[in-house]
């Protein structure tokens, strides 16, 4: 009879990280993802503290930086900025040559249903206006205008 064997060690567990490292095209995935985030750090450290948490993202290609912000609000504050920044990033040894600002709103998240836009209630006025619209284009014969205003008066009466 043969001694008893000790039970086989389960594998230790690694990181993830270790396996991501293994493909060349996930490394390069992984690098490009954190020269992005640390030209966004140099960015927001750039920016008053107000305007730095609303640039979202920020890349670098030949010499064009391009800022993402999270609202339209932003969009000028940061066109305003940008050549006080690009003085800077150009005095830390960063090549560029101009700067685009886009603005990409968050997604919405996940299980909340998009906010649908919904027409404002009918109200006497569209009605008033639509009349109104019509006693015009009535009063002006057949002309181009006329029938925009026909047109605009059947728009209100839709409610569209």
């Amino acid at each position: 009879m043969s001694p008893p064997q000790a039970p086989a060690k389960p594998p230790r567990a690694r990181h993830i990280r270790r396996f991501l490292h293994g493909s060349d095209a996930v490394s390069a995935l992984l690098l490009e993802l954190e020269r992005r985030e640390a030209l966004l750090a140099r960015v927001r450290a750039l920016l008053p503290t107000s305007v730095a948490g609303h640039c979202t993202q920020a890349t670098l290609d030949d010499g064009r930086l391009t800022l993402i912000c999270d609202s339209p609000a932003w969009v000028d504050r940061l066109r305003f900025l940008s050549p006080q920044f690009l003085s800077a990033l150009a005095g830390q040894g960063e090549a560029v040559s101009e700067c685009r600002v886009r603005a990409q709103p968050a997604a919405p998240m996940s299980g909340h249903a998009p906010a649908v836009r919904t027409a404002p209630p009918r109200s006497g006025a569209d009605d008033a206006a639509a009349r109104s619209l019509e006693q015009t284009a009535a009063a002006l014969g057949d002309t181009p205008l006329a029938g925009s205003l026909h047109r605009l008066a059947a728009t209100l009466r839709r409610g569209a």
